[in-house]
């Protein structure tokens, strides 16, 4: 009994103590709460006037953009944390908290309002506005045109392909700014890249702005333009241009050549050097998995010498250009005569690789590695198992024929090559057998230079580089060449003194380079030595954007931070490496500068549904380029091919086929306007001028792959699309050293001269006539054919494969005709005829 006592004290005391702690809390409860009431209470009025700014932000007259994002959550961010999450449980009347939920779900989920508002406001624009936009251009702008004109986003990248209206879009958004009154005209900079595309987007601009008043203030520069016009302003002294155009520059570069040949003993022989074993990539036949990719790749190289020899491979056009170099008289593939036991029919004659007639010796070029493997392209036939077999079966006959006849054999190796002594190995060969070798004088070696097919090539690479250089900011002591990179060493040593002296001839007159213009005017701003006010950066073509121009637009944006930069492009076009374009600027957009609304505008009224599938599949073969899905807004009509492949075999045969082309044309559509594409100016036909008299009701113009940029045509004929340095791709534009200037490069195999291709088929709104030499055709003529071709492969080097005529009968040819010369009699193949001509029908 007295523990039961007990117990019950304790448990009294127990709940008294538990009494005063729950009082104690609830009172504690009770002020805390009263605490917090008071606190939201002197706040009341912050969020009070926080909803009002939001709703103001979202009321439809206006985008709500990233920087309007962060200044209500850089305003409201103390009266968020102020805000305890239990208010609700508070007491609070139902006003205060209804007004609490509204500021905790706008501040909280501020990114996704944004999102739905800017979704729903360019809905509600486009019906405020449809009229406006309706009257713009004589049809009305599409969904997409309009979507791309009314987001406004602290960056806007819109991608409009080729045809779709990337100009009209930027001048209808001219036009929304100024009707909105969102900017006014001296707010705006509006860029272009040409003076012809300048002035028409002047045009253009002012025709759509032709009932604003203040339209009239509108300007619209190129870079280069609005470049010098800063640095006139920033300049007491007058200002020259050192050179009216790209020709000029060129010449400069080719006279201060010569001049360094002539004077400089080191600069000659490092010139000599560079253009006899440098002057095309280092790239052989061993880097291939297969022999279709090395002729693939083959294609775009003539793989001719010094004096004028056409080669097979690039060793083989460094040794040839070695004994031109050093007076060696030297035969190419020059017949060995053999004895009828010793012919066999199914290998052909035997040719070696060179002959030296003055000590009849004759020369093999074997591409073994050290330890006498092939390269993995090399084929095999029967009885012999591997490649390896094969070659090195065709090795010892060569010998025993060699030591059967008891004629002079020299021999090479491609691992020679690899390991840089493929000449020093040579010289000490011929110099066994007593070959005179004698170099050849500075007047000689000029003369060679000077006839080469490749010189004029080398000084247009030398411009190309130095404009490339001078935009990215570097200067050729800034470069160096990747380990093992013997090739851009070499070049180096030459662009160094031309780059001093090109320098030293701008600071003598003195006068500014279109790249310095860009240069110095970032500086100007960088520095306040310029000063303007604007509101809105808009950019067309903007895929041609240089790492320089890009510094240009951060100079103008630190100055302006409130800025907003409206970019219009299509990466696909992306066609001006050689001025310092940078397709990562593009491609990069978002992470060059910052938060970006991304538009598309992709239904193209230029060309039909078969020219568009043509070339989207064409150019999208490069994944760095972004995928796009165009469609086109006009169908080919039934049974109509829209690419037809023209051959020839010579010049002659050209201008005739030429004229054959434009009869043709003249048959479907007697006053049609006609594009002459060439790659380069000189692909212009002599003949041009009596065309345009002989067609004079059709409208025949000739321009280059770059110059036909943005202009539209009824038929297109591409000329002259053969392999080559020069040819069309020219392996000059896609040359691997240019990528040490740029900030990402595109190592996709010709991925620029693919975009400059993809731009000149997809200029007609009819028709492409894609004339080339049968002999030499450009490796994207065997791609395009190849895509509509027939299943069957080559037996030679597993490469695509199309129906010819023979005298006698029809067969498979390998498209790689004539580097090779595999054949499949047409009855040995599985397919029939109407199949094959059924895969080529979209492309002729």
């Amino acid at each position: 009994m007295p523990n039961s006592k007990i117990v019950i004290k304790v448990i009294r005391f127990i709940l008294l103590i538990a009494s005063v702690i729950g009082i104690y809390w609830l009172i504690k409860e009770w002020l805390l709460r009263r605490a917090f009431k008071k606190k939201l209470s002197a706040i009341i009025d912050q969020v009070r006037d926080a909803n009002a700014s939001f709703t103001t932000i979202t009321n439809f007259e206006q985008y709500f953009c990233y920087a309007d994002e962060l200044r209500f959550l850089e305003i409201n961010t103390l009266t968020r944390k102020a805000i305890v999450n239990n208010y609700a449980a508070l007491g609070l009347d139902d006003e205060t908290v209804k007004l609490l939920q509204q500021f905790c779900d706008n501040f909280d989920n501020c990114a996704v309002r944004r999102k739905d508002y800017n979704d729903e406001f360019v809905r509600h624009e486009q019906v405020k506005f449809g009229d406006f936009f309706a009257r713009l251009e004589a049809y009305p702008l599409s969904s997409d045109q309009t979507e791309a004109i009314i987001r406004d986003e602290d960056n806007n990248l819109v991608l409009a392909g080729a045809g779709t209206g990337k100009t009209t879009t930027i001048s209808g958004k001219v036009a929304y700014l100024l009707e909105k009154g969102l900017a006014r005209p001296e707010e705006l900079l509006i860029i272009s890249f040409t003076n012809n595309a300048a002035k028409e987007m002047q045009e253009r601009t002012a025709r759509f702005c032709r009932h604003i008043d203040a339209a009239k203030d509108l300007e619209v520069r190129t870079f280069n333009s609005y470049g010098f016009l800063v640095c006139r302003s920033c300049s007491n002294q007058e200002i020259r241009v050192a050179f009216d155009d790209a020709e000029q520059a060129k010449q400069f570069l080719q006279e201060k050549f010569n001049e360094l040949f002539t004077e400089d003993a080191s600069f000659k022989r490092k010139a000599v050097n560079y253009l006899a074993f440098f002057n095309r990539p280092l790239k052989e036949e061993s880097d291939f998995e297969n022999r279709n990719d090395y002729l693939n790749y083959e294609q775009g190289f003539k793989n001719t010498t010094l004096d004028g020899k056409k080669v097979k491979s690039h060793q083989e056009l460094q040794i040839a250009n070695f004994f031109c170099l050093f007076n060696i008289n030297y035969e190419y593939e020059r017949h060995y005569p053999l004895e009828i036991e010793d012919r066999n029919p199914a290998f052909g004659i035997y040719q070696p690789d060179f002959y030296l007639p003055d000590y009849q010796i004759w020369h093999e070029h074997y591409g073994i590695s050290k330890n006498g493997d092939v390269p993995k392209s090399f084929t095999t036939r029967p009885p012999y198992a591997t490649a390896r077999e094969y070659y090195h079966a065709g090795m010892a006959w060569k010998d025993s024929i060699h030591e059967k006849y008891n004629t002079q054999l020299i021999k090479s190796f491609a691992h020679e090559a690899a390991e840089g002594k493929l000449i020093s190995n040579l010289k000490h060969k011929l110099a066994e057998k007593g070959v005179d070798m004698r170099e050849r004088s500075g007047d000689e070696l000029m003369s060679l230079i000077k006839q080469s097919p490749d010189y004029e090539d080398f000084i247009n690479f030398i411009y190309v580089f130095l404009t490339l250089m001078k935009s990215c900011g570097k200067s050729p002591d800034e470069l160096s060449p990747n380990r093992g990179d013997k090739r851009f060493r070499v070049f180096l040593d030459l662009i160094r003194p031309l780059y001093h002296a090109y320098e030293h001839h701008l600071n003598n007159i003195p006068a500014v380079d279109f790249n310095d213009m860009i240069i110095h005017a970032t500086q100007h701003f960088k520095n306040g030595a310029f000063k303007k006010s604007y509101k809105y950066i808009l950019i067309d073509e903007f895929q041609d954007m240089s790492l320089g121009r890009y510094e240009l637009l951060k100079a103008i944006r630190s100055q302006n931070p409130g800025i907003k930069i409206y970019a219009v492009g299509d990466d696909w076009q992306s066609i001006f490496r050689f001025t310092g374009s940078d397709l990562s600027i593009i491609t990069q957009f978002k992470q060059h500068f910052g938060v970006t609304s991304q538009s598309a505008v992709l239904q193209t009224y230029r060309f039909n549904d078969q020219i568009l599938k043509v070339s989207s599949e064409f150019i999208q073969k490069n994944s760095n380029q972004i995928a796009k899905q165009l469609t086109a807004f006009h169908s080919a009509p039934l049974g109509h091919s829209s690419f037809e492949f023209v051959k020839y075999h010579n010049g002659a045969k050209r201008k005739q086929v030429l004229v054959d082309t434009l009869e043709a044309i003249r048959s479907e559509q007697s006053n049609a306007t006609v594009f002459l594409i060439g790659r380069y100016k000189s692909n212009a036909p002599k003949e041009l001028h009596t065309l345009i008299q002989q067609f004079a009701g059709l409208d025949i113009k000739f321009y280059t792959a770059h110059g036909v940029k943005g202009m539209t045509c009824d038929y297109a004929v591409l000329l002259d699309l053969n392999s080559g340095i020069l040819g069309f791709p020219s392996e000059m534009a896609d040359d691997p050293m240019l990528n040490y200037l740029l900030q990402e490069g595109d190592n996709f195999e010709n991925a620029e001269e693919r975009r400059v291709f993809y731009v000149a088929i997809t200029r007609a709104r009819y028709k492409n006539f894609l004339m080339y030499n049968e002999n030499q055709a450009s490796k994207f003529i065997i791609e395009l054919q190849a895509s509509g071709s027939s299943n069957v492969r080559c037996p030679d080097c597993s490469g695509p494969m199309t129906k010819r005529s023979g005298p006698h009968s029809e067969f498979y040819g390998c498209l790689h005709y004539p580097k090779c010369k595999g054949k499949i009699p047409l009855n040995k193949v599985g397919i029939s005829v109407n199949d094959v001509q059924i895969n080529r029908s979209l492309v002729g």
